[in-house]
């Protein structure tokens, strides 16, 4: 004999499938977001004290983040510190909050002037040769990792109508990967200083203009207004004149 369904199956079926589609919906999104949240991050921009390292290479260390010209970082640069053709070395540190789920990967976004805000012949560029941005793992006591990340620039270029050029700006995008629960790591970029002969003034500047998570799934981080003034422009050193 055939089984007949009874009326109670029935209505059991049309009542609870729908609200258990809404519940596994509802995981997936819970899931999604704590796979990639935004604000698992916490971003500091900096610049390396310049009295530190060498400015043919770039370099420093963001240890303790101790604030002063011969100490860890500075949060403004002065033009006297520097000359033409310097490479100028920025450090971000990343911390990832406790609570983090999996390990992410994030992309920053970084702009410098390539003009003065006054009369032009400076720029902030490329450093144009070796690497541009990676982790900063050798000697740096801020970093409280697996020693796993790695930094890639993944895009950079120009926008505007060119360097020393009022309003072109120098941008790159730089990716950082395994990015875990409870980490602290630093990101090191670098970038040149140019010069054109000309009598610059006024001020330059980096900024670190936005951020987001990029896996597993995209986020944003919320950055801030995070600037580095690179103030009296007129006082970076120009290099001597060629021998006659």
């Amino acid at each position: 004999m055939k089984k007949r369904k009874s009326p109670s199956m029935g209505i059991g079926v049309s009542i609870f499938a729908p609200a258990l589609a809404v519940a596994l919906t509802g995981q997936l999104v819970m899931t999604q977001g704590a796979l990639a949240a935004g604000g698992d991050f916490s971003l500091d921009f900096t610049a390396a004290a310049p009295l530190t390292y060498n400015h043919l290479t770039g370099g420093g260390t963001y240890n303790q983040r101790q604030v002063g010209r011969d100490k860890d970082i500075v949060e403004s640069l002065e033009g006297g510190d520097f000359a033409c053709g310097d490479t100028v070395t920025f450090l971000t540190q990343i911390v990832v909050d406790a609570g983090a789920v999996g390990a992410q990967t994030i992309r920053l976004r970084f702009e410098f002037t390539a003009y003065a805000t006054g009369q032009q012949g400076i720029a902030l560029v490329d450093n144009g040769v070796g690497e541009d941005a990676f982790m900063n793992y050798v000697g740096d006591t801020g970093i409280a990792d697996d020693t796993g990340s790695t930094a890639n620039a993944s895009d950079e270029g120009y926008t505007g109508l060119g360097i020393f050029i009022k309003p072109t700006i120098f941008f790159r995008e730089v990716d950082v990967t395994d990015l875990e629960a409870g980490e602290k790591t630093v990101l090191r970029t670098d970038v040149m200083i140019v010069c054109n002969g000309a009598s610059p003034t006024g001020n330059m500047q980096a900024r670190l203009s936005s951020a987001k998570v990029i896996a597993p799934v995209e986020d944003a981080i919320s950055v801030g207004d995070q600037t580095i003034p690179f103030k009296r422009v007129g006082d970076v050193k120009k290099p001597p004149p060629p021998p006659k």
